[in-house]
């Protein structure tokens, strides 16, 4: 259980809101880590850009990219 309770849509920054409503759209809710960083705006901006950046970077194939973000959900025990 985290320390922070994520944010709802409601309760967010009008500038996250977008966000949010994206995580609920592509997980079928909002994710807990999303909700907290909502609290923090710029934390929650930095975080979207680095888990973009690998895709921008076109360093790694999409193949590849796809089975480093399968190897560390594992990793995390993730559900997804």
């Amino acid at each position: 259980m985290p320390r922070l309770r994520p944010l709802t849509t409601d309760e967010a920054p009008p500038e996250v809101r977008p966000i949010l409503e994206q995580s609920a759209k592509t997980f079928g809710r909002t994710l807990d880590s999303v909700g907290i960083q909502a609290h923090c705006p710029p934390i929650l901006e930095a975080s979207r850009a680095l888990g973009a950046a690998p895709a921008k970077s076109g360093k790694l194939s999409a193949q590849l990219r796809g089975l480093v973000q399968l190897r560390a959900a594992q990793m995390v025990r993730c559900p997804f």
